[in-house]
Order: structure tokens, then C-alpha cells, then sequence
């Protein structure tokens, strides 16, 4: 079987699990518009915004990649008692749809990043947010909610965005209902709390946050393995995988082997989302069943097929299929 037809065979088998998402949601707004002028108050352009898109962003991005993929996300998160918080929660109901559990917290605004375009270039951004830990009240709620469904769900992705949700003690208790039942967890890591997630199935940091956690100054693939078995070490886990940008994705298991993946996208028109895509097809691949080595592979289509859009969209199993048709040998 040729490696193309090997993958899209692979593809085949995602769909149809459970899993659970627990982390930072937000809102993702894209004002898109044209530039020809510039402000009298300050050397920048003046956008005339012609059209506003809210998308999912953040967890709620990953469970909508989940959605695509054919699986079945259940969100575990919090918004603010505001209007953003209403728009979040209206679009989770409607494009991801099914069991979720979001609560609302007073005094707290929603997550926005709102991203500025000029002929489909992002030009600028706004980050909207609060970064204060989340109440005991919330947390008890949601590790009662995720313990009632453990039987159900196949995996747990943690996405750690450092907004406040995930507290130390709540990736604690997460940690051990994941290894009461058996669950696959699968980190996105922010810096914070990096070196919490002790014996989890896959940690993917990014190239930056590897290098700020290790305290390595990375320039080269052999850095990246001596920080990657570092953190590997120190975790306990099974899998580190690490995004590399235009350098491509690395993977190192449990016998300090690692295997790379180069970057295959063509053209890089928004990178906004590709890490969440990078896990979410990892997640579906690792709950269908498939090796560790060829989701990979597949993840890093993924990302890049991200990479190619403008805005935040979710890949799915036609994507790529795309993506492998043009880049594997038949």
C-alpha cells in the first residue's frame, strides 16, 4: 500500500468517540476590511470594516475540530455573565452542539481576541481577558459534571490557555479521574503550570514555550530533542510532541526516539488555530485506535491546512484526505 493510500485508510476510522474538553474558551472575532488611508492621530492604517465574523476559539475551537472530525466533544469550561458570554455560549449550541458544561461567572468578562484584517491580512489584535483563577465553586461543579460522563468518553484534552480556569488543584483532580478510568489525556500546555501535568498520554507545547520551560535556547532539531527529553523525563509522560512552526512537528515516545514531520503548507495566510487543530486530530487518531507515529503525520496536515485559511475554521476528514493527495506519494 502506497504512504498516501496508508493514511487515507487511517482517515477512515476517525470518528464516533466521546471526548471531553476541559479548558480557557473565547470568543474569536475577525473584523475584516480594506485600508487606504492613514490615521492623523498616529502612523497607522484606517480600516473601513466591511464585514464581522464570531467564531469558536480556543477549547471551544478544539471540540469544534472534534465536531468536524466526526467525534463527540463535551466542553468543560467558563464565560463571563456578559453579552460575549451569551454570544460564546449561543455559538457552542449551534455549531458544536450535544451535552456541554459551561458555567457562568459574575465579575469576570468573557475571553475575546478580536483580530483585525485588511485584504485578508491580519493587521492587528485585541485581547479582551481576565487572567484571575476561576472560584472553588466552579471547579466542584465541573470535576462533578466530568466524573459523572468518565465512563463514557474516550479521552480528556486539557487546553491550557493560562486565563484562569486551570488551577493547579483542578489539573490534580483531573489527572486522577483520568487514571481511575483508564481515560487518554492529551495536553496543549501553557507556561504556568507546565510542569503539572504529570504522567498524561501526549504533551504538546510549542517550540516557545519548550524553550521558556527548559530554559534552552533552541536553534536546531537536536535542541529541540534535548528539551523535549527533558520535559518528557520530568513529566513522566508517554508522548512530547512539539510544534515547530515553519520547521514542522516532532514527536518523542517513551524510549527517547523521536521522529520529524517537515512543514508542508504552501501558503501561510493565518496561523490562528493550528495548534488547537495539531491536538484535535491527534485526539481523534489516538481514540480511533491509530499509532502515535501516523497521527502525527496526519496532525501535521492538519495544521497546515489551518495555516492555508483566513480565520478560525475546523478541518475535517475531507481536508485532510486533500491535504495527504497532494503532498504523499501515491
Amino acid at each position: 500500500m502506497s504512504t498516501q493510500n496508508h493514511y487515507l485508510d487511517l482517515i477512515t476510522r476517525f470518528g464516533g468517540k466521546k471526548v471531553a474538553v476541559i479548558g480557557d474558551i473565547m470568543l474569536d472575532r475577525s473584523l475584516f476590511g480594506v485600508t487606504e488611508r492613514f490615521s492623523a492621530e498616529a502612523p497607522i492604517p484606517i480600516v473601513d470594516v466591511k464585514s464581522k465574523i464570531e467564531q469558536l476559539g480556543g477549547a471551544a475551537n478544539v471540540a469544534n475540530n472534534l465536531r468536524a472530525l466526526g467525534d463527540i466533544p463535551i466542553l468543560f469550561s467558563v464565560v463571563g455573565d456578559d453579552e460575549d458570554g451569551e454570544v460564546l455560549s449561543k455559538l457552542v449550541e449551534d455549531e458544536i452542539q450535544g451535552e456541554h458544561f459551561i458555567f457562568q461567572e459574575n465579575d469576570r468578562p468573557t475571553t475575546v481576541k478580536m483580530r483585525t484584517f485588511a485584504r485578508d491580512r491580519q493587521i492587528a489584535r485585541a485581547d479582551f481577558e481576565s487572567r484571575e483563577e476561576i472560584k472553588k465553586e466552579a471547579i466542584e461543579k465541573l470535576l462533578t459534571g466530568l466524573t459523572s460522563l468518565a465512563n463514557d468518553i474516550s479521552a480528556i484534552v486539557i487546553e491550557d490557555y493560562n486565563k484562569g480556569l486551570l488551577t493547579v488543584s483542578f489539573i490534580k483532580e483531573i489527572l486522577k479521574i483520568a487514571k481511575k478510568f483508564d481515560l487518554k489525556i492529551l495536553v496543549d500546555p501553557k507556561f504556568d503550570n507546565f510542569f503539572v501535568y504529570e504522567g498524561v498520554t501526549l504533551f504538546k507545547p510549542n517550540i516557545k514555550e519548550l524553550s521558556e520551560a527548559t530554559s534552552i535556547k533552541i536553534s536546531n532539531v537536536a535542541h529541540v530533542e534535548e528539551a523535549a527529553s527533558i520535559v518528557r523525563k520530568k513529566l513522566k509522560t508517554q508522548y512530547v510532541m512539539v510544534t515547530m512552526g515553519k520547521d514542522g512537528i516532532l514527536l518523542m515516545d517513551e524510549n527517547e526516539r523521536s521522529v520529524t514531520r517537515p512543514a508542508f503548507v504552501r501558503v501561510v495566510n493565518d496561523p490562528a488555530g493550528a495548534g488547537d487543530t495539531v491536538i484535535s486530530v491527534m485526539a481523534s487518531a489516538l481514540v480511533a485506535g491509530i499509532s502515535p507515529e501516523d497521527a502525527m503525520v496526519i496532525a501535521n496536515y492538519g495544521g497546515g491546512a489551518t495555516c492555508e485559511r483566513v480565520g478560525i475554521q475546523p478541518v475535517t476528514p475531507q481536508d485532510l484526505k486533500d491535504a495527504i493527495c497532494r503532498n504523499e506519494k501515491n
